[in-house]
Protein backbone atom coordinates (compact mmCIF):
# COMPACT_ATOMS: atom_id res chain seq x y z
CA UNK A 1 0.00 0.00 0.00
CA UNK A 2 1.14 3.67 -0.81
CA UNK A 3 0.56 5.68 2.45
CA UNK A 4 2.04 9.09 0.97
CA UNK A 5 -0.92 10.08 -0.56
CA UNK A 6 -2.87 9.40 2.10
CA UNK A 7 -0.85 10.91 5.36
CA UNK A 8 -1.67 14.53 6.18
CA UNK A 9 -0.10 17.00 4.13
CA UNK A 10 2.19 18.06 7.00
CA UNK A 11 3.66 15.22 8.34
CA UNK A 12 4.70 14.23 4.82
CA UNK A 13 8.29 15.18 5.05
CA UNK A 14 8.70 12.54 8.35
CA UNK A 15 6.73 10.05 6.81
CA UNK A 16 10.19 7.60 6.27
CA UNK A 17 11.52 4.15 7.07
CA UNK A 18 13.55 3.46 9.46
CA UNK A 19 15.09 0.22 10.11
CA UNK A 20 15.06 -1.40 13.52
CA UNK A 21 17.76 -4.05 14.64
CA UNK A 22 20.50 -4.26 16.96
CA UNK A 23 23.14 -2.40 15.34
CA UNK A 24 20.02 0.64 14.29
CA UNK A 25 19.21 0.81 18.32
CA UNK A 26 23.70 1.46 19.29
CA UNK A 27 23.77 3.75 16.93
CA UNK A 28 20.30 6.05 17.16
CA UNK A 29 20.81 5.78 20.98
CA UNK A 30 24.20 7.80 20.31
CA UNK A 31 21.97 10.53 18.72
CA UNK A 32 19.10 10.19 21.18
CA UNK A 33 21.28 10.76 23.87
CA UNK A 34 23.83 13.79 22.39
CA UNK A 35 20.10 15.39 20.84
CA UNK A 36 18.18 14.85 24.46
CA UNK A 37 21.17 16.70 26.23
CA UNK A 38 21.61 19.96 23.99
CA UNK A 39 17.66 20.67 23.13
CA UNK A 40 16.78 23.40 25.39
CA UNK A 41 14.61 23.90 28.63
CA UNK A 42 12.09 27.01 27.26
CA UNK A 43 11.71 29.50 29.42
CA UNK A 44 8.86 28.99 32.38
CA UNK A 45 10.37 25.22 32.90
CA UNK A 46 13.35 24.28 35.38
CA UNK A 47 14.99 21.36 34.96
CA UNK A 48 16.69 19.11 37.17
CA UNK A 49 17.50 14.93 37.61
CA UNK A 50 17.63 12.83 40.06
CA UNK A 51 18.96 8.67 40.87
CA UNK A 52 16.37 6.08 41.61
CA UNK A 53 17.18 2.53 42.49
CA UNK A 54 15.21 0.02 39.98
CA UNK A 55 15.34 -3.12 38.49
CA UNK A 56 17.56 -4.98 40.49
CA UNK A 57 18.80 -2.21 42.78
CA UNK A 58 20.53 -0.93 39.79
CA UNK A 59 20.31 2.79 39.50
CA UNK A 60 19.04 4.77 36.54
CA UNK A 61 18.28 8.57 35.78
CA UNK A 62 14.87 10.72 36.32
CA UNK A 63 14.34 14.02 34.61
CA UNK A 64 12.45 16.22 36.36
CA UNK A 65 10.74 19.31 34.32
CA UNK A 66 8.58 21.95 36.58
CA UNK A 67 7.18 25.40 36.30
CA UNK A 68 9.65 27.87 37.11
CA UNK A 69 9.25 29.52 40.49
CA UNK A 70 6.55 27.58 42.15
CA UNK A 71 6.84 26.32 45.52
CA UNK A 72 3.58 25.08 46.36
CA UNK A 73 2.59 21.50 46.21
CA UNK A 74 1.39 20.38 42.38
CA UNK A 75 0.18 17.24 40.51
CA UNK A 76 2.82 14.72 39.41
CA UNK A 77 2.73 12.88 35.74
CA UNK A 78 4.91 10.19 35.34
CA UNK A 79 5.94 10.55 31.56
CA UNK A 80 7.33 6.96 30.18
CA UNK A 81 8.93 7.70 26.40
CA UNK A 82 8.68 5.26 23.80
CA UNK A 83 11.24 3.80 21.30
CA UNK A 84 10.33 -0.05 21.53
CA UNK A 85 11.45 -0.87 25.12
CA UNK A 86 15.16 -0.29 22.96
CA UNK A 87 15.92 3.79 22.73
CA UNK A 88 16.17 6.41 24.39
CA UNK A 89 14.18 9.59 25.12
CA UNK A 90 14.78 12.06 22.11
CA UNK A 91 14.50 15.59 21.75
CA UNK A 92 10.89 15.76 21.35
CA UNK A 93 10.12 13.90 23.95
CA UNK A 94 12.21 16.34 26.34
CA UNK A 95 9.68 19.02 24.48
CA UNK A 96 6.45 17.39 24.80
CA UNK A 97 7.59 16.99 29.04
CA UNK A 98 8.07 20.57 29.42
CA UNK A 99 4.94 21.36 27.55
CA UNK A 100 3.03 19.24 29.74
CA UNK A 101 4.83 20.61 32.72
CA UNK A 102 3.55 24.38 31.93
CA UNK A 103 0.32 23.59 30.22
CA UNK A 104 -1.04 21.25 32.47
CA UNK A 105 0.60 22.67 35.92
CA UNK A 106 2.37 19.97 36.88
CA UNK A 107 5.60 18.55 37.91
CA UNK A 108 6.58 15.95 35.54
CA UNK A 109 9.07 12.80 36.40
CA UNK A 110 10.70 11.59 33.22
CA UNK A 111 12.60 8.05 33.97
CA UNK A 112 15.53 7.27 31.57
CA UNK A 113 14.50 2.97 32.42
CA UNK A 114 16.59 0.26 31.56
CA UNK A 115 16.42 -0.82 27.56
CA UNK A 116 16.61 -3.73 25.78
CA UNK A 117 18.03 -5.94 24.55
CA UNK A 118 20.49 -5.59 27.61
CA UNK A 119 17.83 -5.25 29.89
CA UNK A 120 14.20 -7.08 28.85
CA UNK A 121 11.36 -7.58 30.81
CA UNK A 122 10.03 -6.80 32.99
CA UNK A 123 13.25 -4.12 34.00
CA UNK A 124 11.36 -1.56 32.36
CA UNK A 125 8.94 -2.05 34.46
CA UNK A 126 10.20 -2.59 37.44
CA UNK A 127 11.98 0.71 36.91
CA UNK A 128 8.73 3.13 36.22
CA UNK A 129 7.61 1.02 39.38
CA UNK A 130 10.65 1.88 41.48
CA UNK A 131 9.86 5.60 40.83
CA UNK A 132 6.13 5.73 41.26
CA UNK A 133 6.43 4.57 44.48
CA UNK A 134 9.92 6.88 45.46
CA UNK A 135 7.05 9.40 44.41
CA UNK A 136 4.57 8.38 46.79
CA UNK A 137 6.64 8.21 49.47
CA UNK A 138 8.71 11.26 49.18
CA UNK A 139 5.56 13.32 48.21
CA UNK A 140 5.83 16.02 50.93
CA UNK A 141 9.34 16.40 49.94
CA UNK A 142 8.76 16.44 46.55
CA UNK A 143 6.19 18.95 47.33
CA UNK A 144 3.81 16.68 44.78
CA UNK A 145 0.09 16.25 45.64
CA UNK A 146 -0.23 11.86 45.97
CA UNK A 147 -3.83 11.99 45.12
CA UNK A 148 -3.03 13.41 42.13
CA UNK A 149 0.03 11.62 40.54
CA UNK A 150 -0.87 10.65 36.37
CA UNK A 151 1.14 8.61 34.33
CA UNK A 152 1.38 8.76 30.55
CA UNK A 153 3.36 7.15 27.66
CA UNK A 154 3.81 6.65 24.41
CA UNK A 155 4.15 3.60 22.10
CA UNK A 156 5.90 1.27 24.17
CA UNK A 157 5.99 3.41 27.20
CA UNK A 158 2.25 3.42 27.10
CA UNK A 159 2.27 -0.09 27.78
CA UNK A 160 4.86 0.24 30.89
CA UNK A 161 2.42 3.09 31.79
CA UNK A 162 -0.98 0.82 31.34
CA UNK A 163 0.59 -1.97 33.35
CA UNK A 164 1.24 0.14 36.31
CA UNK A 165 -2.41 1.07 36.69
CA UNK A 166 -3.17 -2.27 36.02
CA UNK A 167 -1.42 -3.48 38.60
CA UNK A 168 -1.17 -0.71 41.13
CA UNK A 169 -3.61 -2.59 43.62
CA UNK A 170 -1.24 -5.77 43.75
CA UNK A 171 2.14 -3.32 44.03
CA UNK A 172 0.16 -2.19 46.86
CA UNK A 173 0.11 1.16 45.59
CA UNK A 174 -2.97 4.20 45.32
CA UNK A 175 -4.65 4.35 42.33
CA UNK A 176 -3.13 6.97 39.80
CA UNK A 177 -5.72 9.78 38.93
CA UNK A 178 -5.38 9.54 35.05
CA UNK A 179 -3.50 7.45 32.43
CA UNK A 180 -2.49 8.93 29.13
CA UNK A 181 -1.86 6.41 26.65
CA UNK A 182 -0.04 7.39 22.97
CA UNK A 183 -0.74 4.62 20.47
CA UNK A 184 0.24 2.51 22.33
CA UNK A 185 1.90 -0.69 22.36
CA UNK A 186 -1.20 -2.98 24.31
CA UNK A 187 -1.33 -6.68 22.33
CA UNK A 188 1.50 -9.44 22.37
CA UNK A 189 -0.38 -11.51 20.49
CA UNK A 190 -0.02 -9.00 17.13
CA UNK A 191 -3.64 -10.58 15.57
CA UNK A 192 -4.80 -7.06 14.52
CA UNK A 193 -6.31 -6.13 11.18
CA UNK A 194 -4.19 -3.13 10.91
CA UNK A 195 -0.95 -5.89 12.49
CA UNK A 196 -1.45 -7.83 9.70
CA UNK A 197 -1.95 -5.55 6.86
CA UNK A 198 0.63 -2.38 8.16
CA UNK A 199 4.18 -4.33 7.25
CA UNK A 200 5.84 -1.52 6.14
CA UNK A 201 4.14 1.63 7.42
CA UNK A 202 6.37 4.96 7.83
CA UNK A 203 8.19 5.15 11.23
CA UNK A 204 7.03 1.74 12.65
CA UNK A 205 5.42 -0.98 11.51
CA UNK A 206 4.30 -4.70 12.48
CA UNK A 207 7.70 -6.42 11.27
CA UNK A 208 9.87 -3.98 13.42
CA UNK A 209 6.62 -4.59 16.56
CA UNK A 210 7.49 -8.72 16.51
CA UNK A 211 11.26 -7.98 16.61
CA UNK A 212 10.73 -5.59 19.35
CA UNK A 213 8.64 -7.80 21.26
CA UNK A 214 11.04 -11.07 20.93
CA UNK A 215 13.89 -8.33 22.04
CA UNK A 216 11.14 -6.87 25.03
CA UNK A 217 10.74 -10.96 26.28
CA UNK A 218 13.32 -12.80 25.26
CA UNK A 219 13.88 -13.91 28.87
CA UNK A 220 10.43 -14.80 29.73
CA UNK A 221 8.41 -17.78 29.24
CA UNK A 222 4.91 -15.87 29.45
CA UNK A 223 5.31 -12.97 27.00
CA UNK A 224 1.28 -11.79 27.93
CA UNK A 225 2.35 -10.99 31.52
CA UNK A 226 4.51 -7.74 29.34
CA UNK A 227 1.10 -7.60 27.53
CA UNK A 228 -1.80 -4.89 29.06
CA UNK A 229 -4.95 -6.20 26.88
CA UNK A 230 -3.93 -9.71 28.86
CA UNK A 231 -3.94 -8.04 32.33
CA UNK A 232 -6.51 -8.46 34.81
CA UNK A 233 -8.12 -5.18 35.77
CA UNK A 234 -8.24 -4.03 38.97
CA UNK A 235 -11.74 -3.10 39.85
CA UNK A 236 -11.46 0.59 39.63
CA UNK A 237 -9.52 1.55 36.37
CA UNK A 238 -8.19 5.53 36.21
CA UNK A 239 -9.72 7.60 33.74
CA UNK A 240 -7.95 7.18 30.73
CA UNK A 241 -7.13 9.08 27.57
CA UNK A 242 -6.04 6.90 24.34
CA UNK A 243 -4.85 8.30 20.99
CA UNK A 244 -4.59 6.33 17.66
CA UNK A 245 -2.70 6.88 14.58
CA UNK A 246 -4.49 6.03 11.49
CA UNK A 247 -1.73 4.64 9.40
CA UNK A 248 0.05 2.50 12.61
CA UNK A 249 0.02 -1.27 12.73
CA UNK A 250 -0.91 -0.69 16.22
CA UNK A 251 -4.15 1.29 15.54
CA UNK A 252 -6.27 -1.60 15.83
CA UNK A 253 -5.19 -2.69 19.88
CA UNK A 254 -5.03 0.61 21.32
CA UNK A 255 -8.72 1.02 20.36
CA UNK A 256 -9.30 -2.68 21.43
CA UNK A 257 -7.49 -2.09 24.55
CA UNK A 258 -9.96 1.35 25.06
CA UNK A 259 -13.32 -0.94 24.61
CA UNK A 260 -11.78 -3.64 27.18
CA UNK A 261 -11.26 -0.81 29.82
CA UNK A 262 -14.94 0.43 29.02
CA UNK A 263 -16.46 -3.19 29.52
CA UNK A 264 -14.66 -2.77 32.73
CA UNK A 265 -16.17 0.38 33.55
CA UNK A 266 -13.61 2.69 33.29
CA UNK A 267 -14.05 6.20 31.70
CA UNK A 268 -12.60 5.98 28.43
CA UNK A 269 -11.71 9.02 25.78
CA UNK A 270 -10.44 7.68 22.33
CA UNK A 271 -9.15 10.09 19.85
CA UNK A 272 -8.83 8.76 16.55
CA UNK A 273 -6.03 11.18 14.98
CA UNK A 274 -6.55 11.44 11.03
CA UNK A 275 -3.80 11.16 8.19
CA UNK A 276 -1.41 10.83 10.84
CA UNK A 277 1.29 7.61 11.35
CA UNK A 278 2.77 6.64 14.64
CA UNK A 279 5.42 8.84 16.41
CA UNK A 280 3.30 11.55 14.23
CA UNK A 281 4.31 14.28 16.72
CA UNK A 282 7.58 14.68 16.12
CA UNK A 283 6.48 17.43 14.00
CA UNK A 284 5.70 19.95 16.70
CA UNK A 285 4.96 22.91 14.77
CA UNK A 286 2.26 21.73 12.88
CA UNK A 287 -1.41 22.26 13.23
CA UNK A 288 -1.94 18.56 13.48
CA UNK A 289 -0.22 17.97 16.47
CA UNK A 290 -0.90 21.21 18.40
CA UNK A 291 -4.70 20.58 18.30
CA UNK A 292 -4.14 16.88 19.28
CA UNK A 293 -1.49 17.77 22.06
CA UNK A 294 -4.61 20.56 23.34
CA UNK A 295 -6.32 17.68 23.55
CA UNK A 296 -3.40 15.72 25.91
CA UNK A 297 -3.40 19.05 28.12
CA UNK A 298 -7.39 19.22 28.18
CA UNK A 299 -7.66 15.32 29.57
CA UNK A 300 -4.66 15.91 32.19
CA UNK A 301 -6.23 19.23 33.22
CA UNK A 302 -9.36 17.95 34.11
CA UNK A 303 -7.66 14.35 35.91
CA UNK A 304 -5.48 16.87 38.05
CA UNK A 305 -8.56 18.97 39.33
CA UNK A 306 -11.32 15.96 40.13
CA UNK A 307 -11.82 15.48 43.18
CA UNK A 308 -10.00 12.11 44.13
CA UNK A 309 -11.63 8.99 46.19
CA UNK A 310 -10.14 6.87 48.66
CA UNK A 311 -9.70 3.57 46.22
Amino acid sequence: MKYKKLIHPELRLIAIKIPYNKAMIQWANVFQAVSFHFTKIPKGVTNRSILIKGYQGLPFKTEIFEPSNVTERLPCLIDVHGGAFSYKASAHHKKLACIYAMKAGCRVYFPNYHLTPEYPYPAAYKDVLALYRYIVEHSEELRIDHTRIGIAGDSAGAALAALICNRYKLEGLNRPCVQMLVYPVTDAAMQTDFMKRFLDTPLWNAENNRLMWSYYCKNTEDIHSASPMDSVLPKIIPDTYIETAEFDCLHDEGILYGKKLRRAGANVEINETKGTIHGYDVALNTQTVIKNIEKRILFLRKGFIRIPDKS
